[in-house]
């Protein structure tokens, strides 16, 4: 469905109000929300394995536990979930070019400089690759 709200989702703080803030989009614009998760066990070793089960473990962990909270929140909601086995910010942004995402909604990532300069990574990398408009979604304890 073009048009739809393709949100990165991480284990909780700003990527779950990423995720937030998007139904809340999806919903007022009656779109689907799709959930992603991307991950990369070892950019540099072999594919599979223990370290790769974890990390998807993790990603199914962290989207169910949103997924059921927006769906108590917006019974309604149309909402997806795709876990990619690709970096997150080309997860993303593959997952929403295929699916002619309206909007692609992230968390800030990071907590003060330090923290945002390692942590913020994948948020600085789509907004400045992205082809489409990006929310980024600041987590509330901030």
């Amino acid at each position: 469905m073009a048009g739809e709200i393709v949100v990165g989702v991480g284990g909780g703080g700003s990527g779950f109000e990423a995720a937030r803030m998007g139904a809340r989009w999806a919903q007022l614009t009656n779109v689907a929300l799709v959930l992603v998760f991307g991950y990369e066990a070892s950019p540099m070793g072999p594919r599979g394995g223990p370290l790769e089960e974890r990390i998807s473990a993790v990603g199914d962990e962290a989207i169910e536990q949103i997924r059921t909270e927006l769906l108590m929140t917006y019974p309604g909601l149309t909402i997806e979930v795709e876990l990619v086995a690709q970096r997150p910010a080309d997860a993303l942004m593959n997952v929403a070019q295929a699916r002619s995402a309206e909007l692609i909604a992230v968390g800030h990532g990071g907590q003060g400089p330090l923290r945002a300069a390692l942590l913020g990574s994948i948020t600085y990398e789509i907004v400045h690759r992205a082809t489409l408009p990006v929310l980024v979604v600041p987590n509330e304890a901030d």
